[in-house]
């Protein structure tokens, strides 16, 4: 079976992040304070996503316009493989994006999600990024 790349750190460099209607995602922080949300997809899912093998433009695409239907603010990245979500509560200006969804594979999740769960997950995402050591914690 054919795999996706699917940026998934080893389980001790980030946090859980689980919400309901998403598959558990992990949540992890780079050295330049952009927080990273990757997935491991269950094999039911990721042969559906080989099996429908949408160019990087459009998954970008359809996970954008879900956020956008979530009432979330997005900017794709330009190497097409992440999302970036502006975050209100952060320090950074608008035009930066301190939390980013990264890879296919989430970014497959993420097209075929309700609302409600998207907006869930950028909101657990949001939780953990203020409870750590960050200047967002200070917000």
């Amino acid at each position: 079976m054919d795999t996706i790349d699917n940026h998934t750190p080893p389980p001790a460099s980030g946090q859980a992040l689980v919400v309901s209607d998403v598959p558990p995602c992990t949540i992890q922080t780079s050295g330049d304070g952009t927080w990273r949300v990757t997935i491991q997809l269950a094999a039911e899912d990721q042969d559906a996503l080989l099996a429908a093998a949408p160019s990087p433009d459009v998954l970008c695409q359809r996970a954008q316009h879900v956020l956008g239907l979530a009432g979330i603010g997005s900017r794709i990245a330009p190497e097409r493989d992440a999302i970036g979500v502006y975050v209100l509560a952060s320090p950074a200006s608008f035009s930066t994006t301190p939390l980013v969804l990264e890879g296919r594979p989430l970014l497959w999740a993420v097209s075929r999600a309700s609302s409600e769960a998207i907006r869930a997950l950028v909101a657990a995402a949001i939780e953990i990024m203020r409870a750590a050591p960050t200047p967002l914690a200070q917000q």
